[in-house]
């Protein structure tokens, strides 16, 4: 084992090398400005513009979430041509480089975090009569220099909830670029209406056919999953196969609190969503360690350190993940990939600042704990059984399918990259075992968020950073007694 965790730092050596060179000389990355909205904002700049356009009135006791979604277009655009703090200013000034989305019940609202506008309603019902009544709705509230274009009639009434759209551009400083106003309606009502940048070399890609059977696919997994866990949970309970509850129960209840908590504060309230998410997760984690679940059969000081060497391994592979993801994004993007640079702004919204630090842990908890759970402990042995290759596919991908909401291009990116960092994981789990994986997986997810946190405030990190490694540092208390005792076991 000593021999194996020498060979293992060598690796990860080389890995640390390998990503500060691609931090350091790697593919452009932009950074946006951070949003300083606040929940109270938000809600304001809501209430005036829905009374406007005479709107659903709009209420922050509705059962909302908020996010913040980038324009993919723009990012592509702004990274391809390299854009300074100064130039992403200049152009937020004409186009929104991303906007913040409010679920609120039937409506879904975006709105610009410069101007306050409303940049997208959707489920909502304006009366209009005809071409000039949209004509004048877009004067008064977009300006006088958006010219129409096209009016197009929906040919699929399966995936559109419209019969007919109407287009309006107007230039930009930027002779790429494009203002577009989007207006869709039903019988002379605005059902829904959008407006953003487009760079004319990189169309806007909205969520494709393809992406949205993959999502129907993911969620029809998880109840053919479901089902299937409990069956064989129910067997093994009958025949009385199961170890023990205590440890899956623990991990679970982690699974439940952390997920539970970060569906809270991220979505900015307690949605009936949320709460379900966070009950599957719990129960499949719980579900699944039941039935894979060994009593250890070592004494328990030597128990003890084999978690302690996990948690040094999994750190150790955490820092080859990272050179493996951003090597993978670094090669993604020579082929025009795009990640979106507002991913975790959402957090600055919905968290209040006391409670940032905390985050990252429960991030690293909940996703580790559960998807190690599911798709390693659980699945790996199910289809090793067919094939190795079989294996490390189906479980990879599977994996994967669950990370669609990524806002990414293309849309399938995400995918292709956890097939490669679940064969990285199933590795993982197969020569240096569960707990391994776990905490290379926590210490993955916590400390990717951590490293956002130092944008945004030092002392936030900081803070994050001690709780994040917090399992690293129990691990320097081992004694001299128990690593002797470690020694003679081997």
């Amino acid at each position: 084992m000593f021999k194996r965790n020498k060979q293992l730092s060598i690796i990860t050596a080389l890995s640390l090398a390998i990503y500060i060179l691609l931090l350091l000389f790697g593919s452009f990355k932009t950074e946006y400005p951070l949003t300083d909205f606040t929940k109270t904002d938000i809600y304001q700049y809501l209430g005036t513009e829905s009374e406007k356009l005479k709107l659903p009135p709009f209420s922050p006791e509705d059962d909302i979430s908020i996010d913040a979604k980038a324009n993919n277009s723009i990012g592509r655009y702004v990274e391809k041509n390299q854009f300074n703090k100064d130039q992403l200013a200049l152009l937020q000034q004409e186009v929104p480089l991303y906007s913040i989305e409010i679920n609120a019940d039937k409506q879904v609202y975006q709105i610009n975090p410069v101007t306050g506008q409303l940049t997208m309603a959707s489920g909502i019902q304006m009366p209009v009569s005809g071409q000039n009544g949209i004509d004048n709705f877009v004067k008064s509230y977009f300006g006088e220099e958006y010219v129409s274009q096209t009016k197009e009639v929906s040919d699929n009434e399966i995936f559109e909830d419209w019969d007919q759209k109407y287009v309006f551009t107007a230039p930009t400083s930027l002779n790429d670029i494009t203002k577009v106003i989007e207006i869709y309606t039903i019988n002379d009502t605005i059902v829904k209406f959008q407006h953003f940048g487009e760079a004319n070399a990189f169309p806007l890609t909205e969520e494709s056919i393809w992406a949205m059977i993959t999502e129907t696919f993911s969620a029809l997994l998880l109840g053919v999953l479901l089902l299937i866990v409990t069956v064989q949970l129910i067997k093994r309970l009958r025949k009385k196969q199961i170890e023990t509850f205590f440890w899956p129960f623990l991990w679970s209840a982690l699974v439940g609190f952390s997920s539970f908590f970060l569906a809270s504060v991220r979505e900015g309230s307690i949605t009936g969503l949320g709460v379900l998410g966070s009950a599957v997760m719990a129960y499949l984690t719980f579900a699944t360690l039941l039935i894979r679940w060994k009593k250890p059969t070592e004494s328990k000081d030597t128990n003890i350190l084999k978690w302690k060497n996990s948690i040094f391994q999994g750190f150790l592979f955490m820092i080859i993940g990272f050179s493996l993801t951003e090597l993978f994004l670094f090669v993604a993007g020579i082929f025009g990939a795009w990640k979106s640079p507002v991913l975790n702004s959402d957090l600055l919204i919905n968290v209040n600042p006391w409670i940032l630090p905390i985050v990252p842990l429960f991030i690293g908890l909940s996703a580790a704990i559960w998807e190690e759970a599911v798709f390693r402990r659980y699945m790996i042995p199910f289809f090793d059984r067919f094939s190795v290759v079989a294996s490390v596919i189906l479980t990879s991908f599977f994996w994967g399918i669950q990370h669609l909401s990524y806002d990414v291009y293309p849309w399938y990116l995400r995918i292709i990259e956890f097939m490669i960092i679940g064969s990285f994981f199933y590795f993982i789990y197969k020569q240096f075992g569960f707990k391994t994986a776990i905490f290379c997986h926590y210490f993955y997810n916590s400390l990717f968020t951590t490293l956002f946190l130092f944008r945004v405030d030092m002392k936030v990190a900081i803070v994050a950073l001690i709780l994040s490694i917090s399992p690293l540092l129990v691990l320097l208390l081992k004694t001299k007694s128990q690593e002797a005792r470690m020694k003679e076991h081997y």
